[in-house]
């Protein structure tokens, strides 16, 4: 039977050395970058393992989406109480993903993103609204499944998911 574990990677902590997403700047951040973000408390790296081997990492920080992020603001905070006092609306910013070369087409890409959502709503862990990823342009299609829209045109574009959509409080 195959083993699924989910895993906090610290600065110390040891990283799968076959780990190749087939992306330089993806690997160098999963086996350099994400200990300095931990470190420096920039970012928290996640790996998920299957039998041993790592078939995809995330990693996570706080965001907010401004009003000079999106030209529709008005449209996310008309659903919030007391929607004058926001000047931004908090998120949990997916900065890096990727997900090993071998398995890409497996779905785990859309499974993890899944539990993503839920896993930020589940006891409230944040206090955040909205996912939001800044997409680069070779994982559009990606989070075009799985993440809605802004800013069309540009080459690197901010993404977000209103986590409202899976939260378990009875939003009114």
């Amino acid at each position: 039977m195959d083993e699924l574990q989910f895993i906090r990677l610290g600065v110390d902590d040891p990283r799968d050395e076959e780990f190749d997403c087939g992306n330089n700047d993806l690997n160098e951040f999963f086996f350099e970058d994400s200990k300095g973000n931990s470190r420096e408390l920039l970012a928290v790296t996640y790996a998920w393992n299957l039998n041993g081997k790592t078939i995809a990492f995330f990693s996570v920080s706080n965001d907010a989406i401004k009003s000079q992020d999106v030209e529709n603001y008005n449209q996310f905070k008309k659903f919030l109480p007391h929607r004058k006092r926001y000047k931004s609306i908090p998120a949990v910013k997916i900065g890096r993903f990727a997900v090993h070369k071998d398995f890409r087409q497996s779905g785990y890409g859309t499974k993890i993103l899944d539990f993503i959502k839920i896993w930020f709503v589940t006891n409230n862990k944040t206090g955040c609204r909205f996912i939001v990823v800044d997409a680069l342009a070779e994982a559009l299609p990606f989070y075009e499944k799985n993440i809605n829209n802004d800013d069309k045109n540009k080459p690197i574009r901010l993404m977000y998911f209103d986590l409202k959509f899976v939260s378990p409080v009875n939003y009114k």
